[in-house]
């Protein structure tokens, strides 16, 4: 990311922070929520580009792991725990397991071979949710907001949008400097010529495991906020589709 692109960011981010006082101002409440949704993809969509943009990884699936979090946050709901001190971990670790055995088997292909299994891990995921009829199947489920001991109330809008921006700016500001580490390094070498790296002493598939785990977990974070956002969570959150929007 080059000097332009990183004051662009920083604009688009104050530029979101100004967002709730304006709605205050001129009486539009549903740009709160808009925006909010706007960042929550995002953050999904960032994650995405650490494997895609960086390390040359086409993931048709990655919509599957912001299902995964929103469904640990539903599901956790669902038998009356609210804490989002344990929902939102869980999201994210449940996503990083999941993540990280469906990428240790698809990165041992390539190509279309990488795209079209990953797609057919996403939609496994996709079907499994649509036969879990104690979770809504088909129809979904409500979920209630995360309740964070007092200190975040998510049911107020502006407290909710406040907690995605700084999430979304915490992303941000990580997988930059992520990207500069050495282990961004050889992603990105490695996005180029693998075999190359691979011959240096490079241990490649670890490194992409790695960045395809982080990316898993990050989408997870987002799938949290997106059930908290809608307070409902179904399956289609998963489809392939929503690989491709991301």
């Amino acid at each position: 990311m080059d000097k332009r692109q990183i004051w662009l960011s920083l604009a688009t981010l104050a530029l979101f922070a100004a967002v709730p006082p304006l709605t205050v101002v001129f009486d539009q409440p549903f740009y709160l929520d808009m925006i909010a949704r706007v960042m929550v993809f995002a953050i999904a969509a960032v994650s995405l580009d650490l494997i895609l943009g960086h390390g040359g990884m086409i993931s048709f699936g990655h919509a599957a792991y912001m299902g995964v979090g929103a469904y640990a946050v539903g599901i956790l709901s669902y038998y009356g725990v609210d804490n989002g001190f344990l929902q939102f971990p869980l999201a994210m670790a449940a996503s990083a397991l999941i993540g990280l055995v469906f990428g240790a088997m698809s990165l041992r292909t390539s190509g279309v071979y990488f795209i079209m299994i990953t797609l057919a891990f996403a939609q496994m995921l996709f079907f499994l949710a649509i036969s879990l009829e104690e979770f809504g199947g088909d129809d979904g489920m409500s979920s209630l907001r995360s309740e964070f001991a007092g200190l975040i109330d998510l049911n107020d809008a502006m407290h909710f949008y406040y907690l995605v921006l700084a999430v979304l700016a915490l992303v941000l500001f990580g997988l930059h400097r992520l990207v500069l580490s050495r282990f961004g390094m050889v992603i990105r070498a490695s996005r180029s010529n693998e075999k190359r790296m691979a011959a240096m002493g490079f241990p490649t598939f670890r490194y992409k495991l790695a960045a395809f785990t982080i990316a898993s977990t990050i989408c997870g974070l987002a799938g949290a906020l997106f059930a908290n956002l809608n307070e409902f969570v179904s399956p289609d959150v998963m489809h392939w589709t929503h690989s491709g929007e991301l």
